[in-house]
């Protein structure tokens, strides 16, 4: 029997928030084992020392950031003597812009934006920890984004040696990296490593089955009874094994759900599935493209413009660095970070073949060409910025 449509005042939706990002879900399911040994790490807080350093590793949406607020929130509960802070990298990518966190935590206002030192503002800090006889712990997450021009590096040295400079204070950190192959050791020089000396923690690729459990509870606390059919669930599941991401299967639910709402369907169908599929997928597109900067952005435009030129065949590094270097000053060494980096982003896909030697051939993922709109034929490789002209230290 065919529904009655949505009347006016009707909505699919319990509640929205729901299928936020930053959304904390009362149960946190098939993360127990990591949950467990991230509060080990913490738990010297507690007793006021200084926690084991953690690297929190694995592919993007995998319940990282998720876990960190979950023990954050704990410890904060339990204690006034440990002061967590959960940094989003993407957003704050400077030394100065990670301590103003910390400074916004302590004092609950922001540091002035320029002005100040960050020597004389990590005094502060320092300071302020020692009056109240505090453990500082900051969680770096998505800590990839400050590789580039040594930042991760700088930032560990100073939040880790900041008790050497100012006796009395004792700090920690958590890093959350997305790249199960990011080689920390090899990015940072030997005198952080040495006051590093991190654990890891693995997050996995969740399985179609816990896929489909997490995505059930948060369509039962965030819908109405109905909306999403069994149909419309399988697709959404399978679709968000396939991309290996479930914020983007949360945002299809939202986006299939809204799009319903918007013609008075009461429940969702398979082709809103796809369209939301479509746009969540081109969304995170958008958001790695939008953090990148002027040179990165530059490599990634010309991979997507070399692609279109000739289709049939794959694209390989030495042709993206030959169309940059018509643009813009670029060594061969910041190039390779910067498309290192674009891998990282999961921009692009990365593979060695062997052609008159080894070769590395450049995947564009699916919704990044969408984002860029680069038009085919376009040799010359739009940036930001006058031909020839590189405005980053690395070239």
């Amino acid at each position: 029997m065919t529904q009655p449509p949505l009347m006016a005042d009707q909505t699919l939706f319990r509640d929205h928030s729901v299928f936020d990002i930053t959304y904390l879900p009362e149960t946190f399911n098939y993360r127990d084992t990591q949950l467990t040994d991230l509060a080990f790490a913490l738990r010297p807080t507690l007793q006021g020392a200084r926690p084991i350093n953690t690297v929190l590793r694995g592919p993007p949406g995998t319940g990282k950031t998720t876990a960190v607020r979950r023990i954050f929130a704990e410890v904060e509960e339990a204690t006034r003597v440990a002061v967590p802070v959960l940094v989003s990298c993407q957003v704050h990518r400077t030394p100065y812009a990670v301590f103003g966190q910390v400074y916004l935590a302590l004092f609950g206002q922001a540091p002035p934006a320029s002005g100040i030192p960050l020597r004389r503002l990590m005094g502060r800090i320092a300071r302020e920890l020692t009056r109240r006889g505090a453990v500082l712990v900051v969680c770096l997450d998505d800590a990839g984004y400050l590789l580039p021009d040594n930042v991760l590096n700088d930032l560990l040295a100073g939040i880790l040696r900041m008790p050497e400079g100012y006796p009395g204070t004792r700090t920690g950190v958590v890093l959350v990296v997305s790249g199960v192959d990011v080689d920390l050791v090899r990015c940072l020089d030997p005198a952080t490593r040495s006051v590093l000396q991190a654990s890891e923690v693995y997050f996995p690729l969740y399985t179609p089955g816990e896929i489909r459990a997490i995505l059930s509870d948060r369509i039962r606390a965030g819908l109405y009874p109905g909306v999403v059919p069994p149909a419309a669930l399988d697709l959404m599941v399978e679709r968000t094994h396939a991309c290996g991401d479930l914020r983007v299967g949360l945002e299809m639910v939202r986006l299939a759900a809204v799009a319903a709402e918007k013609e008075a369907r009461r429940g969702v169908t398979t082709a809103d599935v796809l369209a939301a599929y479509a746009a969540s997928r081109d969304l995170r597109a958008a958001q790695a493209v939008a953090s990148l900067d002027a040179g990165e952005r530059a490599v990634l435009e010309a991979i997507v413009a070399a692609g279109l030129e000739d289709e049939e065949e794959p694209v390989i590094s030495g042709q993206v660095y030959g169309l940059v270097g018509g643009r813009m000053r670029m060594s061969y060494t910041a190039f390779h970070e910067r498309l290192r980096r674009l891998e990282l982003l999961r921009l692009v896909d990365l593979a060695v073949t062997r052609r008159r030697g080894l070769t590395r051939v450049i995947l564009v993922r699916e919704g990044v060409e969408e984002v860029l709109q680069v038009p085919a034929g376009s040799s010359g490789v739009p940036v930001n910025g006058p031909a020839g002209v590189c405005d980053d230290e690395k070239c």
